[in-house]
C-alpha cells in the first residue's frame, strides 16, 4: 500500500466512524442500561455498591393493595391476610422478592427506560438514557429523594462504555491496516 492508498483508507475510516457513531452509541447506551437494570434488579445495589435497603413494614388497610395484585391468586392472598398489611407483605403475596429493594413490581418501569436524547457536536455523540414515558419518569423522580438516581451507572459500568468505544474504533483501525 502506498501513501495515497493509506491516505484514502484513512479518510474512508474517518467517514465510516463518523457515519456509524450515533447508531453504535445508542447500542452501547442500551447495553449500559441493561447492565444497570441487572445490577439494580438482581444485585439490589446502587452505583456505589450499597444496598437500597428493605421494603417498608409500615401497615395500611389491606384494600390499599387490591389494585396492586398482579394476579387473582395474589389478590386472594392479600384478602386472606391481616386487615392491616405492609408493602413487604403485598410483595410477598405477589410472589416477588422481599429481601431487598429492587424497584421492580410489574417490571413496567424498567421496560420504559432507554435512550431519551442523542446529541451530536462536532465529532462527538452524547446519548442520555432515562424514563422514556411519563410513567417511568414519575417513578424515577418519586424515588430520587430517598434513593438518588437509581439508574445511575457505576464507575465500573462507565469504564465498560469507554472500553466498548475504544474497541469499536480499534477494530475499524485494525481493518484499515
Amino acid at each position: 500500500m502506498d501513501l495515497d492508498d493509506f491516505k484514502n483508507n484513512l479518510l474512508t475510516l474517518i467517514n465510516e466512524i463518523n457515519n456509524t457513531r450515533e447508531e453504535e452509541s445508542v447500542i452501547i447506551a442500551q447495553e449500559l442500561a441493561a447492565t444497570v437494570r441487572d445490577r439494580v434488579q438482581n444485585d439490589k445495589e446502587d452505583a456505589q455498591g450499597a444496598s437500597f435497603g428493605t421494603y417498608s413494614t409500615a401497615v395500611v388497610p389491606q384494600w390499599y393493595f387490591y389494585s396492586k395484585a398482579l394476579s387473582g391468586g395474589a389478590l386472594d392472598r392479600i384478602k386472606a391476610g391481616a386487615w392491616f398489611q405492609s408493602y413487604e407483605e403485598a410483595r410477598a403475596a405477589n410472589n416477588l422478592p422481599i429481601d431487598a429493594v429492587n424497584f421492580t413490581f410489574s417490571g413496567d418501569m424498567f421496560r420504559q427506560i432507554g435512550v431519551t436524547n442523542i446529541e451530536n457536536i462536532g465529532f462527538s455523540t452524547s446519548v442520555s438514557y432515562g424514563g422514556q414515558t411519563e410513567y417511568a419518569k414519575n417513578i424515577l423522580e418519586y424515588q430520587a429523594p430517598k434513593y438518588g438516581n437509581i439508574i445511575q451507572f457505576s464507575e465500573e459500568e462507565k469504564q465498560t462504555v469507554l472500553d466498548a468505544h475504544k474497541e469499536r474504533i480499534g477494530k475499524k483501525f485494525n481493518n484499515l491496516l
